[in-house]
């Protein structure tokens, strides 16, 4: 998966605009609608965009055409109300849906800097609006490596939305990524109190604890992830923490699951699923699957971890590489998952790490 967005930002407008519901039709409500834009035009397009945002998320089951539709719709609901801060974070957001490894998509490289442009638009139309700064963060970290302002942005965010566990939780995915495991476990615990029923603080937990080789723990949390939501991603990163326990087999499964949804991220970590398992057959077949898919150049980094499995160092490093190039937001990972871990001790790997700031 190359977008796995844990806090996706349709969420938080869920949370910060509580009066609005994502209808499920165009038909004229029968409530008077929510108003986000005094100009009517634009508020009716951007309740539109939102519509097709809620179905425009690959990693949750929705379609690279749907976010598509809707960033036409938050693009013509700005040109109506060019100061309506609003649909300058639904652009953003949009082309995070249409830049998921899937058919369809677009390069991640081709629309970060995009989305960076809008979501600073939106903070200078509206620096009190939370889903400007998340978005803001998100790019920090994931494209372009920027730690320091990635978590100014963070704390911002919780400045303005104390009690949300969404801001929370994305905060301690940060923490983790960059190596304070305790402030971010304690980010995340705060999190489950807030939302003891979402999967997020759950997943994200997970993820932190698997960092640190707490296996066991992790897949505690894991499980609890998917007991709540069987959200594809919780799958796949079950099926890394079961593959780095040694529960093969158990792993291969999990990522069985997580490739149902049909990315090029998933389809890679199902050949290294295979690869690990050494089960050759079953790995040429996700491997001919992932070759054969439209987006298998947007998710070098996965590929890499299959030719880590495989001992092929060299090659996996040059994908490492091509990942870095694309400023792929799975990259920022790479500090801590033990998929890399062969790789570590190369000069390579260590000037990586650099060029990404992880040792400042």
């Amino acid at each position: 998966m190359m977008k796995i967005k844990s806090l996706p930002l349709f969420c938080l407008l869920l949370a910060f605009s509580s009066a609005y519901s994502a209808p499920r039709s165009f038909n004229p409500p029968k409530d008077d609608p929510p108003v986000y834009s005094k100009n009517p035009e634009a508020n009716a397009l951007y309740i539109q965009g939102l519509d097709y945002l809620s179905k425009g998320k690959p990693w949750a089951g929705g379609t690279v055409e749907n976010a598509k539709t809707a960033l036409k719709l938050f693009r013509q609901a700005a040109q109506k109300d060019p100061k309506f801060a609003l649909a300058y974070v639904g652009q953003a957001e949009a082309l995070d849906g249409a830049s998921f490894s899937v058919s369809g998509s677009t390069s991640p490289v081709k629309v970060f800097r995009e989305q960076e442009a809008d979501a600073i638009k939106a903070i200078k139309l509206d620096e009190s609006l939370p889903q400007a700064h998340q978005m803001l963060a998100e790019i920090y970290c994931d494209n372009e490596y920027d730690w320091p302002n990635a978590e100014k942005e963070l704390k911002r965010l919780i400045e303005l939305s104390p009690n949300s566990s969404a801001a929370h939780t994305r905060y301690g995915l940060f923490l983790g990524t960059v190596g304070r495991f305790e402030e971010a476990e304690a980010q995340l615990n705060l999190a489950k109190t807030m939302a003891p029923n979402s999967p997020a603080p759950y997943q994200t937990m997970m993820q932190v604890l698997y960092w640190q080789h707490k296996d066991d723990a992790a897949v505690e949390q894991g499980v609890k992830a998917v007991s709540l939501d069987k959200g594809l991603s919780s799958h796949f990163f079950l099926g890394f923490v079961y593959i780095h326990q040694g529960q093969l087999q158990k792993g291969v499964e999990e990522m069985k699951l997580a490739a149902a949804g049909g990315d090029a991220g998933s389809l890679a970590a199902l050949a290294y699923a295979y690869a690990m398992a050494g089960d050759k057959v079953e790995m040429q077949k996700a491997m001919d699957r992932f070759n054969q898919h439209p987006a298998h150049d947007h998710v070098y980094y996965g590929l890499a971890q299959v030719y880590v499995a495989l001992g092929d160092k060299d090659r996996a490093m040059n994908l490492i590489e091509k990942d870095y190039a694309q400023r792929s937001s799975r990259l920022k990972r790479a500090k801590f998952d033990a998929t890399l871990d062969p790789l570590r001790q190369d000069p390579r790997f260590k000037q990586l790490m650099h060029k990404m700031h992880f040792d400042q």
